[in-house]
């Protein structure tokens, strides 16, 4: 066990040297912004973490559990990631599109060369990559086996329209952000007519 910790520290520091460090912040439990630069996101056996360094050259390893989220800016580009638990484990998920009734949130994958996603191999069970964020801080994991089942179920009530077209061309796994759209757009209009 304690030669499983040493290789992850070795891991964790030698994907934080050499990884790009990027401006941007952390949010606190009480809301207050630390600054510094985000060097990189990386799996654990609980979940995922960050390691950050802030604006003094402090560099600290945070788990989702004790911030709120944090942000960084690339190229032009804002990512947001907020912290959630979701079925035993902690995750720093990024906001993918953020509507009023629905949101839809991605797990940070290896796509990003700021993103360490080796450790994920070795989950039993892999988390899914999206989730929906509705009403008071519910969460609903999106899986891609069966998220036909679960997006009909989820808009049964709440739009049966919707509900209908899911795994049909426009309405499939690939398309969830014009899915969410779609629902935002729904309520909206509904919201308006009351």
């Amino acid at each position: 066990m304690r030669h499983l910790l040493s290789l992850l520290i070795i891991l964790g520091l030698s994907f934080s040297i050499s990884a790009e460090s990027l401006r941007g912040f952390l949010l606190t439990k009480d809301n207050y912004q630390l600054t510094g630069y985000f060097n990189v996101l990386s799996y654990s056996p609980t979940g995922n973490l960050i390691t950050f360094t802030n604006d003094f050259g402090d560099v600290y390893s945070i788990h989702p559990m004790l911030v709120k989220g944090f942000g960084f800016s690339k190229e032009g580009t804002s990512f947001r990631f907020v912290s959630r638990f979701h079925e035993g484990q902690w995750f720093f998920l990024h906001e993918e599109f953020a509507g009023r009734a629905l949101s839809l949130f991605r797990l940070p994958d290896g796509s990003n060369n700021w993103v360490d996603d080796s450790m994920l191999s070795l989950f039993q069970n892999p988390p899914p990559t999206y989730y929906f964020f509705y009403g008071e801080r519910r969460i609903l994991p999106v899986p891609r086996a069966g998220f036909r089942r679960t997006l009909k179920d989820f808009f049964e009530r709440r739009s049966p329209a919707l509900a209908s077209k899911i795994g049909k061309r426009g309405f499939r796994y690939r398309n969830l952000i014009e899915i969410v759209e779609q629902y935002n757009e729904f309520k909206g209009r509904s919201r308006r007519r009351l």
